[in-house]
């Protein structure tokens, strides 16, 4: 899918309706720590993630990765409200980085992560993602990727900016 501008936020054209399960089930966690942060969030996320069938063993590599992202951040992300159907950029973006720590493409995953971390923080954030990837594929859960638009090719994808 392209990018695209909608009242001044970057889409990528795909839609909940678009994702699969998993993907679903990691950005509606995200979305509702975006709204609450880590401190009122995490009990809303973790039910969420329960209840999507990811195991309980993928919610402190996930709220490491956000404490980070939320943390030590050059750029904040652009996350949605829960009940936007829409898929913004930095949204596809992070699950894409999330697919490709979980498919073992380090360097594609950091690539992602890169774009809003100083060095320091992305390698936190790298464990983070490649071991809450590694427990998401112990549950048979398997993110896809390609949902910035540019697959596992994001020096593409980040030149475009």
């Amino acid at each position: 899918m392209s990018e695209a501008i909608d009242g001044g936020k970057s889409v990528t054209g795909w839609s909940l309706a678009g994702l699969t399960g998993a993907e679903r089930a990691l950005l509606l966690a995200i979305r509702r720590w975006g709204r609450g942060g880590t401190a009122r969030g995490m009990i809303a996320v973790r039910q969420s993630l329960i209840q999507a069938g990811i195991p309980a063993d993928a919610l402190l590599p996930l709220f490491t990765l956000l404490g980070v992202l939320d943390a030590d951040h050059s750029r904040a992300l652009d996350i949605r409200g829960p009940g936007f159907q829409d898929i913004g950029m930095d949204e596809a973006r992070l699950l894409d980085a999330l697919a490709a720590a979980q498919a073992g493409e380090d360097d594609a995953a950091m690539d992602v992560l890169e774009h809003w971390l100083p060095l320091v923080a992305l390698c936190i954030a790298a464990a983070a993602a490649r071991d809450l990837g590694a427990a998401l594929a112990r549950a048979g859960l398997w993110l896809p990727g390609g949902r910035s638009g540019a697959g596992f090719g994001w020096p593409v994808l980040m030149a475009a900016e």
